[in-house]
Parts: C-alpha cells; structure tokens; sequence
C-alpha cells in the first residue's frame, strides 16, 4: 500500500480530459463564500488574463480517491477534504460565463456525460439547482430541504447572482469574443495542485486538526457522512434526527421543535419524545427563500455606518453545557446498540479523539439496516441523557455555571404550548452524578453507559429508581477489579465485574496516607453525608440548601502540618483520613496554616458548606479540642458511614 501523497497540477481542462468528477462530501459546511470574495477571484483572474500571465494558481486542494460513492459516468473521482470553497466557486465562475456565453470551452468543465461534474453527497435540492443552472433539468419551484441544504442554496444562488450582474456589466463594456477568451484562460491557466491522500491514510486524525473557512470540521460530521451514506432512503429523516441530537448546548426538545417545526407540539409531552416516531415528528417541506444576491452597483449605492467600537464577536447561544461531548454520547450509544444486539464492547477507549476510529468496523460491515437502528437508538439515548443527566447551568445573576437537574413540563406561554425546562435544587441524583463526573475517568465517564443503557430499557422510571440504579453502578464500579471500561460494560450486559471487598478499601483508608489517599473516597463521603443529612441536627439548613459537589482536587490537613502557633502533631494522627479533607485550590488556600480555631470561624463565615466532612469536623472542633482522640473518633464514624451505605456493619 502506497503511503506517499500524490500532487497534481491541476486545471478544468485536464478533469475533462480524463474524465474527472468531484464530491463535495455531506460532513463539510455549506458554502460561505461573501459575494464579494467570489467578484474579486474573477476580477483576479481577468487581471492576469488581460496581462497575459501563463497561468493563475488558486490554491492547493486535498482529496481522495472513492469508488463506492462514484458517480457512474466517471473514470475518476476525487472527495474533496480541503478546497471546496473554492472549487465550488470555480464552478459557479464556469456557470455564470456559460449562462453569458454559451459557446465556450469551459461549458464543457460544468457537465460530465449529462450530468453535474460537482456532486453534493446527499444534498438532493443542491445537486438538483445545480443541474437547473447548468441547463440539465427544469428549474421547478422547491422542494423538500433540509436547513443545511437551504444554508448552502442561499450563499450559491447569492454569489452566482452577483457573478451574473457583473458579468453583464462587463459584456456591456467589451462584447462576447472577450469573454469567451477568459473561459478560454479559466479552462486552461486557472490551476490549483491536487494533493491525493493515499488509500489507507487515517483521514479522521487529519480531519480533526483541519479548517474550513475559520470552522472546525468535527468527527462527529465525517461518521455523520459515513452513516449516511449506507442510507439510499430516507436520508433527509435520519439526517434531521442526527440535526436534533447534536447540538448539546441546548436541551433535546428545544432541538426537536427547531428541527420537526410540524409536530403537534401544542399536544406533546415529554414522554412522547422518548422514541423516534415519522407520525408524530414528520419532516416539513421547506420552502426555499433562495437569496436573490445584490450586485456591486446596488452594494455601492448602501449607506457604510460609521463608527469606531470594535466590531464584537458573534457567540452561539448556550443554553446548557453538557458533561461530555456529542462524539462521547455517540461512543456511549453505540455500545448500548451493541448490547440490544447481542454485539461485544469495543476494544478502542473511549475518548473524543478517536471517535472514527472507534466506529471503523461497525462502517465496514454496516448495511442501510443497521445505520438506521443506530441512529434510532441515538435518539433514544439523547432523550434520556437529557431528562436524567446533570448539565452545566447557569446560576440566576452569576457567572457561575453549577451541575444541576432539570424538570420538563408542557406549559402554555406567549408562544403557545410549549415543553419548558425548571432547573432543579440539587437532589441525591444530582449529587451522586456530580461525584462521577469530577471523579474517575472523565474524558471517558464510563458510569453512563450501563446508566443510560437502562433507562433506555426501561428498568427505572421514577426519580427514586433513578438513584437506585446509579447507586448501584457507582457502588460496583467504585470496588471493581477490571477496567472502568470493561466493568461498565459488564454491568450493560446484565453481569457484575469481579469486586474487591470493601473492607479491603476501608482498611485502607485507616492506613495514613496523606496526600496520597485516592480522591474519589473523599468525594463519594460527601455524597454520603448529603444523603444522610436527615441524620445530622447541626448543618445549617440555608448552608446545606446551597451545597452541591464540585470539582476539588487538594487534600487539605485540617490541624497543619506546620501549624501557625507550632502545635506538632504525630503523623499516624495528622496524615491520618481523619484529619484531611478535599478541597479545592482556592479553598485549600484561603484556610493556609491557620489553627485549627481560626478554619473554624472561616468556614463559619462562607454563604455555603465548602465539604460536608469539614462541617462535621468543625462540629466536632465545637465539643472539644480537634486532638487525637477528636480525629480517631471522626474517622471512625465517617468510615462507618462509607461501611453502612456498601451494606456492610453498623456506623
């Protein structure tokens, strides 16, 4: 296998010659290109052309060699990764010369045995104007589309207008002879050097560090393509499925109504979006508002504002944040697919990076059947992570964004009746998500794969099965002697890893260990003594109702290791479980090597608990003086907590 990249100078004349088609993949955005960047290419090339220059480069473009998507007319065809800007101008230049002058040699570039020489992959409205304007086919009125199609018809039809008007001006101005020798000089001076990918390259790590026109092309749009293209039905449904589950900064229902606008949402409940069902969320036609374009003499004519602030940087609106992004939730769901089908994990990690890495086989042997089902099951597990998992939200008034829960109900508004999202106090779920998600493997989160693959099946439907269930998978997983990888999907199959006991975790955490202790058994404490908070008379409630587990990485020792008054310490005792508390950076020094007394009135002074076990601790402190007997006893209890909830001894 050939491992060296292929580099071609390229020009129209030398694709007709040989026969030549390009695809224009569905995974790239649409055209973008401003009616002014595609006039001033032209008058480039004009430039060069009245000055006689031997040729105009526009640039170099990436492709590949696919025969599977070929189109049957072809004798080579190239996908284009990287150049479709311009390419796709360079074709909209042949257009619009051969709409002014029919009789020229770059006629012949547009067309390839009566058909577009560019091909739009799955973009049936594109490919269809496309062939309107070269002259194959009747240019109807429109049809169905999706909102990517009409992105891409509004900025094709705007820039081959604003051709159009100034090619007209200019036939003004010369005559035909003069602009049949500048599709002369297009046909064969215009050139661009085509790098070939060998076959066998790994193109998703290419794709993932690659721009197009300032955007990053995801991994999540070349499987998209890849899915797709195994679709010869219904492309444009499973299409606008995939639309409403990737976009993880806005909640799943709020995607739906943009992307199903002719549901019955007056009448739709949360539960009925649980499952994709064609009735009850069908595809509307869109009607196609091509934009009309404006020509240079109109753009002259337009006011310029004048001002002096700094032009600000549009940002999409973000609504929520989720935990993981939507190629871990793709990775996550696919092993769910593989458990509902009797299939086996995938030997890949899990990791954003590897995304077309991880789908490699499933591709190669999937038929029309299994994308479908696959997208299907996404749909069903996006539902779900939406109406149970934890996202970022903001905090009313406040930069600050917290884990937190949502509540979905069918409430009438202005608008209408609408499904609309109430944030959530922080609730034992809430909390136990957040031990997991600041804990453990978090470019993976491994815990979501048998959490969500149940609630997909359907064993827990009420909040408090909810919490069962997680408990459960966060108690196995947290004493589980196999990977987090290969434990997690143990437990999706219905089957439990081999454990360690957890008296072998609690005896040691009686060993003192400093710094070292693992970070996770601090965190899953103070899950517990939130859980448990029924329990305890002292939390302040006001405190308590603000206190949520977050992101904390710093063991701090409660009495110093280099005390402030030089009150010493035996290590058994200060390096001790008890004697320790998890906190974050900031939290950690702000406390410094204070005495012990001192900590006490600080933490007595904040808005909200920063660690249950410190409040404990400082309740403790209030009794008696926080000494070695103060430390034992507090270590004792709070393993004895640890001990009660994995169902072992009394605390």
């Amino acid at each position: 296998m050939s491992t060296s990249v292929l580099s071609y100078v390229q020009a129209p004349s030398v694709l007709c010659d040989t026969d030549i088609a390009l695809i224009i993949p569905s995974y790239q955005r649409p055209y973008v290109w401003p009616s002014e960047d595609v006039i001033a290419l032209l008058d480039q090339i004009i430039t060069a052309h009245d000055t006689n220059a031997p040729h105009y480069y526009i640039g170099t473009v990436l492709t590949s060699v696919v025969t599977s998507r070929a189109p049957s007319h072809a004798r080579t065809t190239y996908e284009v990764i990287d150049g479709q800007q311009r390419m796709t101008t360079l074709m909209l230049l042949a257009l619009a010369l051969t709409a002014v002058v029919p009789d020229n040699a770059l006629a012949q570039f547009v067309v390839l045995d009566k058909k577009p020489r560019l091909v739009f992959a799955i973009r049936d409205e594109v490919q269809r104007l496309f062939g309107a304007w070269a002259g194959l086919e009747e240019e109807e009125g429109p049809r169905r589309s999706s909102p990517a199609d009409e992105d891409y018809l509004k900025h094709l039809s705007a820039a081959r207008k604003a051709l159009a008007d100034h090619l007209g001006s200019l036939l003004k101005q010369k005559d035909e002879e003069y602009l049949a020798s500048i599709a002369d000089y297009i046909f064969s001076k215009v050139r661009w050097v085509n790098n070939i990918m060998p076959k066998g390259m790994d193109l998703n790590r290419l794709f993932s560090t690659m721009n197009n026109s300032g955007v990053q092309l995801e991994q999540s749009d070349i499987l998209k393509a890849r899915l797709l293209s195994k679709i010869e039905r219904l492309k444009l449904r499973y299409d606008a499925i995939w639309q409403a589950c990737e976009n993880m900064d806005d909640f799943f229902e709020r995607n739906l109504r943009r992307v199903f606008p002719a549901a019955d949402w007056k009448r739709l409940k949360n539960e009925d979006l649980a499952e994709y069902c064609a009735e009850t969320f069908p595809l509307q036609p869109v009607t196609s508002q091509v934009g009309q374009g404006v020509s240079i003499a109109q753009l002259a004519k337009q006011p310029v504002p004048v001002t002096h602030e700094p032009k600000e940087k549009v940002e999409r609106i973000r609504y929520c944040r989720p935990i993981i992004s939507f190629s871990l939730l793709l990775m996550h769901t696919f092993r769910i697919y593989q458990q509902m089908n009797g299939g086996e994990d995938v030997e890949v990690r899990l990791h954003d990076s590897r995304l077309n890495e991880y789908f490699e086989d499933f591709i190669d042997s999937a038929e029309a059947k299994q994308a479908k089902a696959f997208i299907e099951c996404l749909w069903q597990v996006r539902y779900q992570f939406d109406r149970w998992v934890v996202k970022w939200l903001p905090e009313p008034d406040s930069d600050t964004w917290y884990l937190r829960q949502t509540n979905v109900q069918l409430k009438q508004s202005e608008e209408g009746y609408r499904l609309t999202r109430t944030p959530l106090e922080s609730s034992d779920l809430s909390q136990l998500q957040s031990v997991r998600n600041f804990t453990g493997e978090r470019s993976a989160q491994y815990w979501l794969t048998p959490f969500l693959g149940e609630l997909v099946a359907g064993t827990a439907r009420t909040q408090a099965r909810v919490v069962a269930l997680l408990e459960r998978i966060d108690n196995e997983l947290s004493l589980a002697e196999d990977s987090q990888k290969d434990a997690s999907f143990m437990l999706l199959m219905g089957d439990r890893p081999a454990q360690r006991d957890i008296g072998s975790i609690l005896e040691d955490l009686n060993v003192p260990q400093g710094t070292r202790f693992e970070h996770y058994w601090f965190q899953k404490l103070e899950y517990i003594l939130w859980r448990e908070r029924g329990r305890f008379n002292f939390y302040d409630s006001k405190k308590l109702g603000g206190y949520r587990v977050t992101s904390k990485n710093s063991v701090e020792h409660v009495h110093p290791r280099k005390e402030e008054f030089g009150r010493l310490m035996d290590a058994k005792h200060l390096d001790s479980f008890g004697n320790l508390v998890l906190l974050s950076p900031g939290e950690n020094s702000s406390y410094s090597n204070q005495s012990v007394g001192k900590k006490r009135e600080d933490f007595k002074g904040k808005s909200r608990y920063d660690s249950l076990k410190l409040a404990h601790m400082f309740n403790a402190k209030a009794e008696r003086d926080w000494d070695e007997t103060a430390i034992s006893g507090h270590q004792k209890k709070m393993l004895g907590l640890i001990a009660s909830h994995y169902g072992q001894g009394q605390d």
